[in-house]
């Protein structure tokens, strides 16, 4: 792999080195050469710590000291060529890899040729085979990408997300995010150089119908305009719901109060309830009612009887007490005792 470290040599100078090496550019024939004229340009100032300082970082790490936003990018720049992502052919996942490698490249903010340059250093085995073979015919990034798309990619794979990008809708409970996220993966499976207002169609097909309306009312013209007003939305939403449920707490309680029966009535209710779902029940108890009902009747009337038996009569009766005549009293009685 001396090839690709001697075509990372100019990204890694800077300052003084850089011009060193592009003075002597037609001389450095290969990363060999490069390091023994190296050396003897820098060995001689190596006990100066100013001159040993700027040429070891140019070598190693490359970073500039005027803006910490150059530090980052060569930082991220030197990991990605020191550390590469590596693609070794169909035993990997070619989309998966290359959202990866474009995660690291944007973080150096490097441009489409400077991708292109190094995409070498990145691929193994198969895959660097293959591109040793097509690279001729390979002038862009973007044509890169589909070209290593359509040589390592799962046609079968491709078709599956093809179908699911038609069908896919937003759940309940799946964000807008996270709807978008899974659109966009689809989206890029399908393939990579999909047109940005194909995806867009996407995104509103499958968004909840409850979204979908405010959505379209926004008319977003790009994905990332999408996204943005859907998840105002959502968050509208979101704060809507909250607010509804929260109910004062006295008004709560006032509420319960008085959707609570009376006991009384409950009860008799529940009786009555009993009763009708209970016939044998309802019929014994009719049967104690009329038994007890009767069972008091006949009391009260002993009890009458009993009473007239007894009573005395509030009237004298006007009969002789001698002869047993009505109509005079003993006293005036005109029969002699012994008749």
């Amino acid at each position: 792999r001396r090839d690709d470290q001697f075509e990372a040599i100019p990204l890694l100078l800077e300052g003084d080195a850089y011009l060193w090496y592009a003075e002597n550019s037609d001389a450095i024939l290969n990363f060999e050469i490069f390091t023994k004229l190296f050396l003897q340009q820098y060995k001689s100032t190596a006990s100066s710590p100013t001159s040993s300082t700027v040429g070891t970082r140019a070598l190693v790490t490359s970073v500039p000291d005027h803006t910490s936003t150059s530090h980052l990018q060569r930082t991220v720049a030197d990991e990605i060529i020191k550390r590469p992502t590596y693609f070794r052919g169909s035993q990997d996942d070619v989309h998966e890899w290359l959202d990866k490698l474009e995660q690291r490249f944007s973080m150096a903010q490097w441009s489409d040729a400077n991708k292109l340059h190094y995409i070498s250093i990145h691929l193994l085995e198969d895959a660097y085979r293959w591109w040793m073979q097509t690279s001729s015919t390979i002038n862009t990034w973007s044509s890169f990408t589909n070209a290593v798309t359509r040589a390592f990619g799962s046609t079968r794979a491709q078709e599956l997300a093809f179908e699911q990008l038609k069908w896919y809708k937003q759940t309940i409970n799946q964000s807008i995010t996270q709807y978008y996220d899974k659109i966009i993966e689809l989206c890029k499976k399908v393939d990579l150089a999909m047109p940005d207002s194909l995806k867009l169609k996407y995104l509103m097909a499958g968004i909840k119908e409850s979204l979908k309306t405010h959505v379209a009312l926004q008319d977003p013209k790009t994905t990332e305009a999408f996204l943005s007003s859907a998840r105002k939305i959502e968050d509208i939403f979101a704060l809507n719901d909250t607010n509804n449920e929260l109910i004062p707490l006295a008004t709560l309680n006032a509420t319960t109060y008085q959707g609570q029966p009376n006991q009384t009535n409950s009860t008799r209710t529940s009786n009555n309830n009993f009763n009708q779902s209970n016939p044998r029940y309802t019929n014994t108890t009719d049967t104690r009612s009329t038994y007890y009902q009767n069972t008091s009747a006949g009391n009260n009337a002993h009890q009458q009887n009993k009473s007239s038996k007894f009573t005395r009569p509030t009237r004298r009766s006007n009969a002789c007490y001698t002869c047993g005549t009505p109509g005079h009293y003993a006293r005036d009685c005109t029969r002699s005792h012994f008749q």
